[in-house]
């Protein structure tokens, strides 16, 4: 079992692209697993978030600050309109 535990570590770490897939993408996680299978530098996860992390019971307000437009999008704008993200 300890052995098991530090092959894995050792895969993680020498990870250069990381895929993480939408959990309704089972397909598209599929086919990328099977295509990168050989490559050791390629990880294809699923996304295992369940709930967003913020998520509040009390009213909502208005956030005050000003948006910003510069900003990235983020990792679920990428997993909703194309179903995985690339991390490097």
């Amino acid at each position: 079992m300890r052995e098991q535990v530090v092959v894995e570590r050792r895969e993680r770490g020498n990870v250069r692209l990381l895929f993480i897939v939408a959990r309704d993408r089972l397909g598209l996680y599929d086919y990328l697993s099977n295509h990168f299978s050989q490559e050791k530098e390629v990880r294809v996860i699923l996304d295992r978030r369940r709930t967003e992390r913020r998520e509040s019971f009390q009213p909502y307000e208005p956030d005050r600050r000003g948006k910003d437009r510069r900003r990235e999008p983020t990792t679920d704008n990428y997993l909703r309109s194309l179903g995985y993200m690339i991390a490097r």
